[in-house]
């Protein structure tokens, strides 16, 4: 069967015990409601997805999983197809569409959506232009920032930890249009014994963000974070001022990653789920030849707050 061509991510899901507290982090994150009944929560970036975000009311609090679009409805029946996967539904949530749910080879439960409907874009604005000290960009044009919520545009990634990384990773790059970008290797462990692989979308000499998902082997949380694409630097700068205003638990940030070369800020939602604003990611073609990582947990960040200990738990 030939691979299911996946077109972007959709959304993540959580279990948790209070949604009012839970849409009053996210608000202050930069997301704004798509929904809300008594059980549910949908919250939303200013891109085209109904929503991004979905709390479900329960006793207790849980990562639940994560959801691709696929291209076709044609790629929905090959999803139906794989075996334990099941059948095609149709959704009652915003946007609508239909759905079909697996589970990964290590437990996790994948969602693949299709024929949802784009919710309007909000406005925004552009990325602001930088000035260096060899290339001029702005000219006359004084930087005038407005305080507040620094607006979330779109889902860009989510790490999840398995017990059989190779076997999860086999799966969904068999699977889907996914290929490795990088791998990670266990420091002072052997060369070729890969602990994590960063995937992206398979999209030839088009560029693509240096990845989509992270598979990891860790006996940690079922999720390691789910991550969210700002739009410039100020943005990132803005929104960590904002919370940090709004007395949210900072993790570890701003910094600048090594793999995948992003800035990024780590926060923890009320409900101890770590959460990433980022933007300059990486942008990759057919041309990238993937690279094993096995350094150290200070080397993971190029400059920026050092990751705490907890940070690989």
């Amino acid at each position: 069967m030939s691979r299911i061509n996946l077109s972007d991510l959709s959304y993540v899901a959580y279990q948790v015990t209070d949604l009012d507290l839970m849409a009053r982090f996210l608000v202050d994150f930069g997301m704004t409601e798509a929904d809300r009944t008594d059980a549910s929560l949908y919250m939303r970036g200013q891109g085209s997805r109904p929503f991004i975000h979905m709390s479900v009311q329960g006793d207790e609090n849980l990562f639940l999983g994560g959801a691709f679009q696929v291209e076709s409805k044609a790629d929905l029946e090959k999803a139906a197809n794989i075996p334990g996967s099941s059948d095609i539904v149709e959704v009652d949530r915003p946007g609508g569409g239909l759905e079909v749910t697996l589970t990964t080879p290590n437990g996790h439960s994948l969602w693949l959506t299709y024929g949802s409907e784009n919710a309007p874009q909000t406005d925004r604005k552009q990325a602001g232009r930088m000035n260096f000290a060899d290339y001029v960009n702005r000219v006359d044009k004084p930087v005038r920032l407005a305080s507040g919520t620094a607006p979330i545009l779109r889902l860009g990634h989510f790490v999840v930890r398995v017990q059989d990384e190779a076997a999860e990773t086999a799966w969904f790059t068999e699977h889907f249009n996914l290929i490795p970008s990088d791998y990670l290797g266990a420091p002072g462990g052997p060369s070729d014994e890969v602990i994590g692989t960063f995937l992206r979308f398979d999209r030839g000499a088009d560029p693509v963000e240096h990845h989509c998902l992270l598979i990891n082997k860790s006996e940690g949380a079922p999720c390691h974070h789910s991550s969210f694409q700002l739009l410039d630097l100020d943005a990132v700068m803005m929104g960590h001022d904002h919370l940090l205003g709004s007395g949210w638990n900072l993790d570890s940030g701003v910094g600048r990653h090594l793999l995948g070369s992003l800035i990024y800020d780590y926060w923890l939602d009320p409900f101890g789920n770590r959460v990433e604003h980022y933007t300059d990611m990486d942008m990759l073609t057919e041309n990238h030849e993937p690279v094993m990582f096995s350094g150290t947990a200070d080397e993971t960040t190029q400059w920026g707050k050092p990751v705490p200990p907890s940070f690989f738990d």
